[in-house]
């Protein structure tokens, strides 16, 4: 009997199975182990099929990005390559992470809760209550399997690069994590050039790859390089293997700095100052039906400009103050940008390979814009800073320098939400998310409630693993996210879903359009507030008066929640000196403001406390 293998390979496991049946009825019984062969050979060659068909993944990931830092999400910063991504996919303007970036990663690349994957809060943040509970470990543990180590038994050739921030013990690195090849930043930060500095004085920078030590280029550049790599480790595999690739870009993430030709991209864009911008961005947003167009955006906090943390109105600050304040926008700008383009480098890399028409293309942040200085990160001082970062306004993103986005700044980027990073109102906890690839309706946006933790279940989904079955899930934690390849392929059916959330003692529970949410003073009041996200996503009018028995239905939730996810609340309060939202200089008396400004925050939570 001639056998037609083109014809075979072609067709499947299904025409393999009916081959070898139809071999066994209609050969002699003596050529049964031959009969056999052709079978066993049948189904290989069915299954490399398989394997060649299954999507490839690139997962991408932006550091500190704001919802409105894309052209797609109403901002006037240039990115082409990731607009083109949301023409030809899909955005999901209702997706939510955690406050900070390794909680978030945590469950992207698990699909569970964070405190259940080990990332109830982060390194060095633990209260003494927290130390003795694996949740608070501030690090992934053997409980948990990442998405990486089930595609890879499932034949993905994975690979990642960039920021992993999920470790403390080796055992937790990306080598040990399913990463077939890495190269990656174990820390949360650090600057974006070779010189190796560190976000605060008493932090390690370290760069591994695939587990091992390396020296940085001298050219080195964070978003530059790390797209570098990604490439290279693509280029090492044959283009029928189905890969999984992971691109943790550390932009925008402080210290703002980008390459020097970059530096003056945005000059003069951001001259009418961030209220402006603000405006100009939430109403693009309302054009683009991203916001209801009553909805009012909200508006940051204005200290007396008497206090070393206060400002005077836009009109009435010196040209050079202005220029000060200013600088930091357009490097930022010019990081977003430069991030766009090298995204760009990977998706025609991939066109050349003849792999993007195959591939899920996913774009996300980890957590709203950050409005903190650098004294919030441990054991930084203000004298370290001055003394041994560059803080010159014309040296501003140049390596040796420390530039951060500021608050100001940091709500233009989450326009029009309410506070930024590390807080779980909006402005920390929303977004921006976009998918592109085989099957996903394009052009789209979706409403869909979606989470970080849906991500894993979804790429398993398309990769056919059924965790139920999965040896590498047995006796470990089962993702608790849902896929989303349903809304991806434009189904909105509305879907009941409750989230709730914990990061620093500050708490919230979101159910279809209701959100309650419990920030301590002296950022937010201390109690549960309410806010319906459908008409005011800003979260600037609380309810929790007009419907008491909707907020006590949340609380009850909410308690579920943490229970379950084993949430330990600090048993001391996380709140920093008011001095971290000031880092410039200070003499005497602006250090005797600070301490009374201290006081009164002090005296406002123990009110609060008491009821």
């Amino acid at each position: 009997m001639r056998l037609n293998w083109p014809r075979l390979m072609i067709s499947g496991t299904n025409l393999a199975k009916d081959t070898y049946a139809v071999l066994l009825r209609k050969l002699r019984p003596k050529k049964t182990l031959s009969c056999l062969f052709v079978a066993l050979s049948l189904t290989l060659t069915s299954e490399s099929y398989g394997a060649s068909t299954r999507p490839n993944i690139l997962l991408v990931v932006a550091d500190d990005m704001g919802w409105a830092d894309l052209g797609s999400f109403g901002s006037e910063i240039r990115t082409p390559n990731l607009d083109a991504l949301a023409a030809s996919g899909l955005t999901m303007s209702h997706f939510r992470v955690a406050p900070t970036c390794s909680p978030t990663r945590s469950m992207l690349l698990t699909g569970v809760d964070n405190h259940l994957a080990g990332l109830g809060t982060m390194a060095e943040k633990q209260t003494p209550n927290q130390l003795d509970s694996v949740n608070y470990g501030a690090e992934l543990h053997g409980g948990v399997v990442t998405v990486a180590e089930a595609l890879a038994e499932r034949g993905y050739y994975t690979v990642m690069a960039g920021k992993w921030h999920l470790a403390v013990s080796e055992e937790q690195y990306p080598h040990n994590r399913g990463f077939d090849k890495s190269f990656t930043l174990l820390q949360g930060g650090a600057s974006h050039f070779g010189d190796r500095l560190p976000l605060h004085k008493d932090n390690g920078v370290d760069y591994l790859e695939n587990g091992d030590p390396v020296e940085l280029a001298a050219d080195f550049y964070s978003s530059i390089s790390y797209t570098d790599k990604v490439i290279q480790y693509l280029d090492d595999v044959d283009t029928a293997q189905p890969f999984f690739a992971y691109v943790a870009y550390t932009a925008p993430h402080d210290p703002l700095q980008v390459p020097n030709e970059w530096r003056n991209r945005y000059s003069g864009v951001y001259d009418q100052g961030p209220e402006i911008v603000r405006n100009e961005r939430s109403a693009r947003q309302r054009e683009l039906g991203l916001i209801p167009g009553g909805a009012q955006q909200w508006s940051p906090p204005i200290f007396p400009s008497w206090l070393p943390i206060g400002r005077e109105t836009w009109e009435l600050r010196t040209a050079e103050e202005r220029a000060r304040d200013i600088r930091p926008m357009e490097i930022y700008a010019s990081m977003v940008e430069l991030l766009d383009q090298q995204i760009g480098r990977i998706l025609a890399h991939l066109e050349s390979r003849g792999q993007l028409e195959n591939t899920y293309v996913i774009f996300m942040s980890d957590n709203g814009a950050n409005a903190s200085t650098p004294l919030l990160y441990p054991h930084n001082t203000r004298d370290w800073l001055l003394n041994n970062r560059d803080q010159a306004v014309e040296n501003m993103g140049l390596p040796g320098s420390h530039t951060y986005q500021g608050s100001e700044w940091a709500a233009a980027s989450n326009t029009p939400f309410r506070l930024y990073k590390a807080m779980v109102a909006e402005g920390g906890i929303r977004v921006p998310f976009i998918v592109s690839g085989p099957d996903v309706v394009r052009g789209r946006r979706s409403p869909v409630a979606a989470h970080a933790m849906d991500v894993t279940p979804t790429l398993l989904e398309l990769a056919g693993i059924d965790t139920h079955r999965s040896r590498l899930y047995k006796e470990k934690l089962l993702p608790q996210g849902r896929s989303l390849l349903k809304a991806w392929r434009g189904d909105e059916a509305a879907l009941g879903r409750t989230l709730g959330m914990e990061l620093f003692g500050n708490a919230a529970v979101i159910q279809d359009q209701w959100k309650a949410l419990n920030i301590k003073a002296p950022l937010g009041s201390g109690s549960w507030e309410l806010y319906d996200l459908a008409r005011d996503p800003g979260e600037t009018s609380d309810l929790s008066a007009q419907h008491p028995d909707l907020l006590q239905s949340l609380l009850a939730e909410y308690a579920q929640y943490a229970k379950h996810s084993g949430v330990i609340p600090p048993n001391l309060p996380m709140l920093p000196s008011a001095e971290v939202l000031y880092a410039g200089p200070c003499n005497w008396w602006c250090q005797i403001q600070f301490d009374v400004l201290d006081s009164l925050l002090a005296f406002r939570i123990s009110m609060a406390e008491d009821g």
